[in-house]
Protein backbone atom coordinates (compact mmCIF):
# COMPACT_ATOMS: atom_id res chain seq x y z
CA UNK A 1 0.00 0.00 0.00
CA UNK A 2 1.05 3.30 -0.80
CA UNK A 3 1.63 6.14 2.03
CA UNK A 4 -0.93 8.55 -0.16
CA UNK A 5 -3.56 5.39 -0.27
CA UNK A 6 -2.83 4.95 3.55
CA UNK A 7 -3.21 8.93 3.85
CA UNK A 8 -7.04 8.75 1.25
CA UNK A 9 -7.89 5.54 4.02
CA UNK A 10 -6.89 8.15 7.04
CA UNK A 11 -9.11 11.07 5.68
CA UNK A 12 -5.91 13.36 5.71
CA UNK A 13 -3.48 14.89 3.04
CA UNK A 14 0.07 13.09 2.57
CA UNK A 15 1.87 16.28 4.08
CA UNK A 16 -0.32 15.70 7.64
CA UNK A 17 0.13 12.03 6.99
CA UNK A 18 3.80 12.37 7.33
CA UNK A 19 3.57 14.54 10.00
CA UNK A 20 2.12 11.85 11.88
CA UNK A 21 4.55 9.45 10.89
CA UNK A 22 7.73 11.49 12.22
CA UNK A 23 7.50 11.12 15.89
CA UNK A 24 7.17 7.08 15.00
CA UNK A 25 9.71 7.28 12.83
CA UNK A 26 12.72 5.10 14.50
CA UNK A 27 9.69 2.12 15.43
CA UNK A 28 8.84 2.05 11.33
CA UNK A 29 12.46 1.74 10.63
CA UNK A 30 12.97 -1.20 12.86
CA UNK A 31 9.74 -2.70 10.95
CA UNK A 32 11.48 -2.24 7.51
CA UNK A 33 10.28 0.92 6.22
CA UNK A 34 12.57 2.17 3.71
CA UNK A 35 13.16 6.37 4.23
CA UNK A 36 12.05 8.20 0.99
CA UNK A 37 9.42 4.98 -0.31
CA UNK A 38 6.53 5.79 -1.51
CA UNK A 39 5.42 1.98 -1.39
CA UNK A 40 4.94 0.40 2.30
CA UNK A 41 5.50 -2.70 3.72
CA UNK A 42 2.55 -4.76 4.84
CA UNK A 43 3.52 -5.22 8.45
CA UNK A 44 4.20 -1.25 8.25
CA UNK A 45 0.94 -1.01 7.04
CA UNK A 46 -0.79 -2.60 9.74
CA UNK A 47 1.43 -0.85 12.83
CA UNK A 48 0.46 2.48 11.43
CA UNK A 49 -3.25 1.45 11.01
CA UNK A 50 -3.26 0.19 14.44
CA UNK A 51 -1.33 3.06 15.83
CA UNK A 52 -3.88 5.33 13.92
CA UNK A 53 -7.10 3.35 14.38
CA UNK A 54 -7.39 3.29 10.03
CA UNK A 55 -9.68 1.14 8.97
CA UNK A 56 -8.37 -0.64 6.20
Amino acid sequence: MSKQQLADKAGVSLNTFNKWCKPIEKELLRLGMIPGARMLPPVVVKFIADRFCIDL
